[in-house]
């Protein structure tokens, strides 16, 4: 897979945050009722952003959270084809904060030993590395099963309940928010709390990074109860990110399973 190992290769670059990291971003995260809201899917690091392939085969599901209900959204993505990158066009007329979220169905990867270790060493999957130790596979290509969780944050019109965005929505890897991020006071640490299949993960890195300028992301570790807190600083937009895997015996096409998560919002 090419995008972990960019990541490998990236150990020795400035910023934390690794070329793996996939992410929703919504051209704006703030819109009147009924307005239109493009959005883009976009794969890399503060100083190398790719657009993200958006085909049908990739594509587990897409969905809107507004305050009151869930609408699927698939309807609303265009693929990507030649020349032109793959997007989306959300419209939703109830007021509040929503949450529009995507899942991909998995892809398989395979690294070579060393390539596989210092991967596994950078992004804190320790619980892969701990399954190679017990199993004195450190010298063995590494293969996993990898998939993507993204949310991205809306505020429609002048805001309302919460609705989702403080709570979790149910993705394998998941960050969530402990306040609203939109109505955080200036100054104020935003509280995160990491999930992995609806239990708190703890032990687990989050990269926090400003979207409006490049620069190197802030590493976080989450606490006994999957939390973290984290000072926005300055800017306007924001990504948050994580990766976990675990060992998955029963599966014949890969060791590992893997998911890469993420969280974008403004305020």
């Amino acid at each position: 897979m090419i995008r972990l190992v960019a990541a490998v290769l990236a150990l020795c670059a400035p910023a934390s945050a690794s070329a793996h990291s996939f992410w929703l971003e919504p051209e704006t995260h703030e819109a009147e009722p009924g307005a239109a809201i493009e959005i883009a899917f976009k794969v890399g690091d503060a100083g190398d952003v790719e657009d993200w392939g958006l085909y049908w085969e990739r594509v587990a599901a897409f969905q809107l959270y507004s305050p009151t209900s869930t609408h699927d959204q698939q309807s609303a993505l265009r693929m990507s084809a030649a020349g032109e990158a793959g997007s989306a066009r959300i419209i939703t007329r109830e007021p509040g904060y929503h949450v529009v979220a995507f899942a991909s169905n998995p892809s398989l990867s395979e690294l070579e030993a060393g390539r596989f270790n210092d991967y596994l060493e950078h992004e804190g999957l320790r619980a892969i590395q701990a399954d190679r130790d017990a199993r004195a596979a450190s010298g063995e290509v590494g293969t996993e099963l990898y998939a993507r969780r993204a949310k991205a944050l809306l505020k429609i019109g002048a805001g309302g309940p919460d609705g989702a965005l403080t709570k979790a929505i149910g993705q394998t890897l998941e960050i969530v928010p402990l306040a609203n991020p939109f109505t955080l006071p200036e100054g104020a640490p935003l509280g995160l709390r990491l999930l992995w299949r609806g239990a708190p993960l703890a032990g687990a890195s989050l990269a926090v990074a400003r979207l409006d300028q490049t620069g190197q992301a802030e590493i976080v570790m989450t606490d006994a109860n999957g939390e973290a807190s984290v000072k926005l600083g300055e800017g306007r937009r924001f990504l948050v990110s994580s990766v976990w895997g675990v060992p998955a015996p029963k599966d014949t096409r890969a060791d590992y399973f893997t998911i890469f998560a993420s969280l974008t919002f403004a305020r």
